[in-house]
């Protein structure tokens, strides 16, 4: 079976598991069956550990025991993260609406802490200490802003745009929107070739497992670099509609035999399911 899971770092695929997978399950997982499911995408015993130790001590996550077995839950911090990237990857429109308006992001970071300002995933630079993204996303970026600590470093500001060079020469100046254009197609390419693979017979469980995860980290990347332009304003937009049919596509295609694997996987040891909040 090909892995088709572009460039997944042992850190992204324990967030995606623990996303997608641990927090139906109670919220635990044993570290034995963590390594095993990383394993399952390509991810070395020892590279995994190293990756849950580090987890581990930024809080992201916390040492459980459940059944005797040593594990690890989510910690709030991480369930928060979770949370938001449930709205931005599931619950979230294309496409802004032009006459929403904007969001600005000013801001004054240390020196030490400037590196945190990639964090503002989806926001244009606009000018020098000023981001901008469509208005919907204002809860997503103060919720980033306060979790980050820059509360005190940022102001936030909500309105149209007033000119005076025309907006769409505004928005393509402060977004890479041909970068969009070749990442959104190289999504339905890479994935449109999965499904038809997954059309043609069943791979099995495990195989959807990998080719969700995969979907899911794939599409997560652009969740967040594309911050849902304005249809009006991007050249992106037939390719991010045909990238997205493909996405809710595989979701409902995968996500359940996904799952599946995941229980077997964890065999005597798993829970019986939660809400799905993590709590």
């Amino acid at each position: 079976m090909r892995n088709t899971t572009p460039a997944l770092t042992p850190r992204a695929a324990i967030v995606t598991l623990y996303g997608a997978f641990v927090r139906r399950l109670g919220n635990w997982m044993a570290i034995a069956d963590l390594v095993v499911l990383l394993g399952d995408l390509g991810v070395d015993e020892q590279s995994a550990r190293s990756a849950i130790a580090r987890l581990k001590r930024t809080g992201l996550l916390e040492s459980g025991t459940h059944f005797g077995c040593a594990g690890y839950v989510a910690g709030e911090q991480l369930l928060d993260v979770l949370r938001d990237g449930d709205v931005r990857i599931f619950q979230s429109e294309i496409a802004a609406n032009l006459d929403d308006g904007w969001v600005l992001v000013v801001f004054s970071v240390p020196e030490a802490q400037r590196d945190r300002r990639h964090l503002l995933l989806g926001c244009g630079p606009l000018a020098p200490g000023v981001w901008m993204a469509p208005r919907r996303v204002a809860p997503d970026v103060r919720r980033i802003v306060q979790r980050l600590d820059l509360a005190q470093f940022t102001s936030l500001f909500e309105g149209t745009y007033e000119g005076f060079n025309d907006v769409q020469t505004l928005a393509t100046s402060t977004w890479d929107v041909s970068a969009l254009v070749r990442h959104y197609g190289a999504f339905t390419k890479r994935h449109q070739r999965m499904l038809s693979r997954w059309e043609a017979g069943d791979a099995g469980a495990r195989a959807a497992f990998v080719d969700y995860v995969g979907l899911l980290e794939d599409w997560r990347r652009l969740a967040y670099e594309d911050p849902g332009l304005p249809d009006e304003l991007s050249a992106c937009a037939p390719q991010r509609r045909a990238a997205y049919e493909v996405f809710t596509k595989g979701v409902d295609l995968l996500a359940d035999p996904a799952m599946s694997h995941v229980e077997t996987a964890i065999g005597p040891r798993r829970l019986s399911r939660g809400t799905g909040s993590g709590r």
